[in-house]
């Protein structure tokens, strides 16, 4: 069975009969919040990734996080979601490229992209640690403030 006779699963009837650009707006809006749809359904990673960003969030209101800390917050959180989609796109890619059969590329290509999500998911805890980290220790009441620490310590 070729690929294209398959119906992609969780897709309308109607949506692997669309070869032309979107008409409006409106209906390009459409196809992509399926889209988000669909990776969200399909992809238990992206699942677990949002998760764990609805804890950071609520860490985060409970620290009382300033502006320039949620937007360091918010720019690693959106980077690891980014990533899975675009390695979603990277397999489904190579998935349609070489079918059943195995290629070395194919599985260079698979691994690299999971590779990105892994970087992405690294600069994310290094964010995470030196945003969260003042935060954390002064909850324990550990000095967070360097000078403030040397001064202290010089008395």
């Amino acid at each position: 069975m070729a690929l294209d006779d398959k119906q992609l699963e969780g897709a309308p009837k109607d949506y692997n009969k669309k070869v032309q650009r979107n008409s409006s707006f409106f209906r390009a809006l459409k196809n992509s919040l399926h889209g988000i749809w669909m990776i969200l359904v399909r992809e238990r990673n992206l699942r677990i990734h949002i998760f764990l960003g609805f804890l950071i969030l609520i860490a985060g209101l409970h620290y009382g996080l300033v502006r320039s800390d949620w937007l360091w917050v918010t720019v690693a959180v959106f980077t690891v979601i980014s990533s899975e989609f675009l390695n979603t796109i990277i397999e489904a890619l190579v998935d349609l490229v070489v079918e059943k059969r195995y290629h070395p590329l194919a599985g260079l290509a698979k691994d690299v992209a999971a590779g990105g999500v892994l970087a992405a998911v690294a600069f994310e805890i290094i964010i995470l640690l030196i945003v969260f980290q003042p935060y954390v220790w002064r909850q324990f009441g550990i000095v967070t403030n360097f000078s403030q620490f040397i001064h202290n310590f010089s008395r």
